[in-house]
């Protein structure tokens, strides 16, 4: 006699869901290079040593966002829907929230 409860079938498990680590880990990585250009520039004076780490990140920004659209773009037309969508949804966030950083960053020098 086969007991519903003792079978673990596929359609059972509950689906990976990779939206918040993609997420998650492009945030962290722009978190640490605008952690670490900010310590470059730190032994620096005066606005020229920020202004340089503000297009450093601008830059990086630029290249991350980018990056997150293309690789969403292709991914989106393969079996990997849930990592495009984190991926474009990363480029928004990355976007909106590490431009506002940069210009909050120019503000302090």
């Amino acid at each position: 006699m086969n007991d519903p409860l003792d079978h673990n079938s596929p359609a059972d498990q509950p689906q990976k869901r990779p939206l918040g680590k993609v997420v998650m880990i492009n945030f962290g990585i722009m978190i640490l290079y605008m952690l670490f250009s900010s310590l470059s520039t730190a032994g620096g004076s005066g606005s020229e040593a920020g202004l340089s780490s503000m297009i450093l990140d601008a830059m990086l920004l630029v290249l991350q966002v980018g990056t997150n659209l293309v690789l969403g773009l292709v991914l989106l037309f393969t079996d990997h829907k849930e990592v495009a969508s984190g991926m474009l949804v990363s480029a928004l966030l990355i976007g909106i929230i590490g431009f506002g950083a940069c210009v909050g960053k120019a503000s302090i020098f």
